[in-house]
């Protein structure tokens, strides 16, 4: 009867650490492709929402309008302005809740810059009332969702959003002015 020989003792131990390292490697590279398919999910979830049909659009518009009327006066009260604001771009979301930029005066009578406002009850709130995190955290769902376009204008906020910035402010392209 022929013994069977299994191998060394040295020949197994060099299995070992190959399974283990390949057990490591596979479970490394599952990780990534769940956290890049996971990562895909969540972009496609934030996205921005789908215009509004035509007759979707036509129902919304005139309660958007009214809204934006309320609005309107509140920002003129809150900014208190003598002249016409400048506005920027203006929309209402699904909701109903009103989103822009506005160029207003500051207390020494100049122009300060385009600066990002949205509404809650119908108040326009401002960057430098809530906490930074809130006021992105509603920016962000007004930006996602521009449902019905109140006033066309600038997304830009800053000073080179504004009238007055669009005649000193320049683009660049590759680092040549245009």
């Amino acid at each position: 009867m022929a013994v069977q020989d299994y191998g060394t003792r040295r020949s197994r131990r060099l299995w070992t650490p190959l399974i283990i390292t390949s057990i490591a490697v596979c479970g490394t590279l599952a990780a990534f492709v769940f956290t890049g398919f996971d990562l895909a999910r969540f972009e496609l979830a934030q996205g921005a929402l789908p215009p509004p049909s035509g007759p979707e659009l036509a129902r919304a518009r005139p309660a958007a309008e009214a809204e934006w009327r309320i609005v309107r006066a509140n920002l003129d009260a809150r900014l208190k302005q003598t002249l016409p604001l400048e506005l920027g771009a203006v929309w209402s979301t699904r909701t109903g809740q009103i989103c822009g930029l506005v160029n207003g005066r500051g207390s020494f009578g100049g122009l300060s810059s385009m600066v990002r406002f949205y509404t809650v009850d119908q108040k326009p709130v401002f960057h430098q009332d809530v906490e930074h995190v809130v006021f992105q955290k509603a920016w962000f769902e007004c930006r996602r969702d521009p449902y019905v376009a109140l006033h066309a204008g600038t997304l830009e906020p800053g000073f080179c959003g504004s009238e007055a910035g669009k005649r000193h402010c320049y683009t660049t392209r590759g680092g040549a002015r245009e």
